[in-house]
């Protein structure tokens, strides 16, 4: 059993958008997207009326219970972007109506409801991508039929080379999620003569060259969100078939662990984005959220059965 991940606060999927979102309330509407500018990342607050700059950790909160109105979810089961089996509210899933009156509150400030017509407007004309595993999958879904709210004509689109995506052309804003659940560049080499005894085959992993799903669009999007991480267990990556790491075009000497490999491709791929996405382009790191999976695994059937947040005791970060 290889050793769980450092511990982090929990949802962290539900707060990357709200950054994501309070962010973006620094950017200026603008005509073109070849004009946008590097935003600085400083925590701000806005509202119709005033604009307060505060000292705020989103993290340090609690999940209250709000039957309120206003804690109604924003989107229902009609949204085209689901996905038929992730679509809860279709398949009964039982109790959505407690699951979505959950509210997160951070401890020292406001968190304010998301408006998707002001957000797409702040977007105008601008093009937003997500690389990763499917947690940012999972966020684009959900993202996409919030924003839709604002935009009942955006319908299915993608860039080449992504997997999904959505076109809002009254704002002219276009979403696109591209799969690369490494972020590095890894293929399927079967099992050779002088392969240990009980290995199938590898996967070799490049750390220094980027998955093709994503190389090729550093130019286009006007902010990119990455993340990468439960890929990285021995859950999906067995001794049988294991990660083996090269660089250069050479494998690393002497092999690495998949943790350490991890920590090296975090390391490359940082560097890449720093080196080929342009300056002007808004970046994000997403975290971690912990495994959700009861009843087997998320290709055994498993599913999230929780009808409320989970505790720090409960928290499964890996296998």
């Amino acid at each position: 059993m290889p050793p769980k991940l450092p511990p982090a606060l929990p949802f962290l999927i539900l707060l990357s958008f709200l950054f994501f979102y309070l962010y973006s309330t620094s950017l200026l509407p603008h005509s073109s997207p070849s004009s946008a500018t590097t935003t600085t990342t400083t925590t701000t607050t806005t509202t119709t009326t005033k604009t307060r700059t505060t000292s705020c950790n989103f993290f340090k909160g609690n999940w209250i219970l709000d039957r309120t109105k206003s804690a109604k979810p924003l989107y229902d089961e009609s949204c085209p972007f689901h996905r038929n089996a992730w679509n809860c509210l279709r398949n009964h899933r039982e109790n959505m109506g407690l699951i979505n009156s959950w509210r997160w509150v951070p401890k020292d400030c406001e968190l304010p409801k998301i408006d998707p017509e002001r957000f797409l407007e702040l977007m105008r004309n601008r093009n937003i991508g997500l690389v990763g595993d499917s947690l940012n999958e999972n966020f684009l879904v959900s993202f996409l039929c919030i924003l839709r709210v604002a935009d009942g004509s955006a319908k299915k689109w993608k860039r080449k080379g992504a997997w999904r995506g959505a076109y809002f052309p009254k704002f002219n804003v276009t979403v696109s999620y591209h799969r690369a659940v490494l972020l590095a560049k890894y293929e399927w080499q079967p099992k050779q003569p002088t392969m240990n005894d009980g290995q199938k085959g590898i996967y070799r992993v490049d750390v220094d060259i980027p998955a093709e799903d994503w190389a090729t669009i550093t130019d286009y999007y006007d902010v990119l969100i990455f993340n990468t991480g439960h890929w990285w267990g021995y859950d999906k990556f067995p001794k049988e078939t294991p990660l083996v790491f090269y660089r250069a075009g050479q494998p690393i000497l002497p092999p690495l662990g998949l943790f350490d490999g991890f920590k090296v491709v975090l390391e490359s791929m940082v560097s890449y984005i720093e080196r080929e996405i342009p300056h002007k382009t808004l970046k994000f790191w997403r975290l971690q959220s912990p495994r959700h999976f009861y009843g087997g695994d998320w290709n055994q059937n498993g599913s999230c059965l929780l009808n409320e947040p989970l505790k720090e005791h409960e928290q499964q970060w890996s296998e």
